[in-house]
């Protein structure tokens, strides 16, 4: 007799693109079909006389240790471009040089946006800009510590951006679920046992919880499978023998 005792891999097709998403690092991965019952009932004591099935839901729910930024683009119906953007810094201290100055660890765009706090938390605006080099006029000396709290740079050309889009959502994709059958006593593999389901709708939420305490953040993904418009079919099962 077989046993499944491993996750499954999964593999998803873009529909419209052909684009192919595929993770091998899940920690949970579920497939749960369920049918919808009505029962008929009639007479007295009103026994239960017959169930009439009404329709077929499958829906698969993944959780992956890994994070996968094109599965964010794929969840938010959006693809990843690939150029400069604008991003913010975030706080860092800095020691104020000889010559009355700092440099920064990027370009500020625009001395605009360019934030700096002494060390009592009071906000200096004595700062003049020229490239990532700040030189104050007053307010500092040499051996202060002060707190640039923020400003916008130009990132690299390789950044990746995905933009959310109050009108656009997730499209559909063909995905496929693999996994093992061993036999129970002495956990030989028997046979691959794939799913296959030609029209699936990932979900399109997601959500990153972070903790002070460094750990792997999980990421979920449910999909619901949908009837192909000129089949019932819904999708199959292949259980497929391993040469021994």
């Amino acid at each position: 007799m077989g046993i499944i005792a491993d996750v499954f891999k999964v593999l998803l097709k873009d529909k419209a693109t052909g684009k192919i998403f595929a993770t091998t690092t899940l920690t949970d991965a579920g497939l749960a079909v369920t049918v919808g019952e009505n029962e008929v009932r009639g007479g007295q004591g009103d026994p239960l006389r017959g169930i009439i099935h009404s329709n077929r839901d499958i829906e698969l729910n993944l959780t992956d240790t890994e994070f996968h930024y094109d599965w964010v683009a794929m969840k938010a119906g959006k693809d990843i471009v690939t150029g400069a953007g604008v991003a913010y810094a975030f706080p860092e201290w800095y020691e104020v040089g000889s010559s009355s100055d700092i440099n920064l660890k990027n370009t500020p765009l625009s001395d605009s946006d360019l934030v700096i706090f002494d060390s009592d938390g009071k906000e200096i605006d004595t700062g003049t800009l020229s490239g990532e080099t700040v030189t104050f006029a007053s307010g500092v000396s040499e051996g202060d510590k002060v707190e640039v709290r923020t400003y916008k740079y130009q990132t690299d050309a390789n950044t990746e951006t995905i933009e959310f889009d109050t009108n656009t959502f997730t499209k559909g994709v063909e995905a496929i679920l693999e996994t093992l059958e061993i036999d129970e006593r002495t956990e030989a593999p028997l046979n691959l046992i794939q799913f296959q389901f030609e029209n699936a709708l990932p979900d399109g939420s997601f959500s990153i919880s972070t903790q002070s305490e460094r750990q792997a953040t999980s990421m979920e993904t449910k999909l619901r499978v949908v009837k192909p418009k000129t089949s019932n079919v819904l999708g199959k099962s292949l259980r497929i023998p391993i040469a021994a």
